[in-house]
């Protein structure tokens, strides 16, 4: 049987690791939903792709050209995978307690979302939540195992 010294020894080594769990968490969460936009996001010009930045302590407030302009999708790779690796490189970066965005500011992001295009149904940002959300319900059953 636990001691009420045991459970105290258990409570310290859990307040000390709380910051570093919640901020590993916090970007693993960031990667799945930044990822998850990214790959989905419908593409022509690689514009609304490329805007899928990951950003600290305060969401992006500009938008930016195509990584890699083209037309009619022809450049969605390589766009792609230089958008993740960016948005990866920013989320490595977030310390505990800083705030970490994942945002697009295109004026046309919403239209998007809201099913303008043929190539991805409407709510991609919504199921890209929903998938964060997974990600943090799988972490908190890994803790509570713990």
């Amino acid at each position: 049987m636990a001691s009420l010294l045991d459970l105290a020894k258990r409570c310290e080594r859990w307040r000390k690791r709380i910051p570093e769990e919640a901020n590993r968490i916090k970007k693993e969460v960031a990667q799945e939903v930044a990822t998850d936009l990214i790959v989905v996001t419908p593409v022509d010009e690689s514009t609304a792709l490329s805007n899928w930045q990951a950003a600290n302590n305060e969401p992006t407030d500009f938008p930016l050209p195509a990584i890699y302009p083209g037309e009619r999708g022809s450049t969605e790779s390589a766009s792609t995978a230089e958008a993740i690796a960016h948005a990866e490189r920013v989320i490595k970066e977030t310390a505990p307690g800083e705030p970490l965005y994942v945002s697009n500011v295109l004026d046309y992001i919403v239209p998007l979302n809201d099913g303008t295009s043929s190539q991805e149904p409407a709510g991609f940002v919504e199921r890209a939540i929903l998938l964060g959300r997974i990600k943090v319900r799988e972490a908190r059953v890994k803790l509570n195992g713990d």
